[in-house]
């Protein structure tokens, strides 16, 4: 139990996690910043906005965790692809509760103008954990790679 625990403890302690992170960060930027685009500019409804913005920083984010973070899968890319995208629309609904859930909330904590943006921003952080070994074990598996 012990040697598990450490090996899983070691998968957040590692470069490829500091790559991970990287990645996350730009496809979360890439995320929050179309979404102020298509609601503030282009006039798209909030969930609208949300969606949209969702989907499209979905490719950026799996061209670099493909390249970048897990450039040594032995699946294929059009499972890869499936798997990533398996993953994502899985927290697809946690990920829209909560900021739908955070808006009004910082909204009544005084943050009106900001409520959306600012809930953007904590939900997009809310998956990172789980998916970082649900992308690293499933999706962009790698054969020798395993927790026991």
């Amino acid at each position: 139990l012990m040697a598990f625990l450490k090996k899983f403890l070691l998968q957040y302690f590692s470069a490829q996690f500091i790559k991970f992170l990287f990645a996350g960060c730009v496809g979360a930027l890439s995320n929050w910043t179309l979404r102020i685009v298509f609601f503030n500019v282009l006039d798209a409804s909030s969930n609208l906005s949300f969606f949209l913005a969702y989907v499209i920083s979905l490719f950026v984010a799996f061209l670099l965790y493909k390249n970048l973070v897990f450039p040594y899968s032995d699946i294929s890319a059009k499972k890869q692809v499936q798997r990533f995208l398996l993953i994502n629309f899985s927290f697809l609904p946690v990920v829209f509760v909560g900021f739908n859930f955070l808006t009004p909330l910082f909204a009544g904590l005084g943050f009106r103008d900001y409520s959306q943006p600012i809930a953007h921003i904590f939900v997009l952080g809310l998956p990172a954990l789980i998916t970082f070994l649900l992308y690293k074990f499933f999706a962009f598996k790698k054969d020798a790679e395993s927790l026991t």
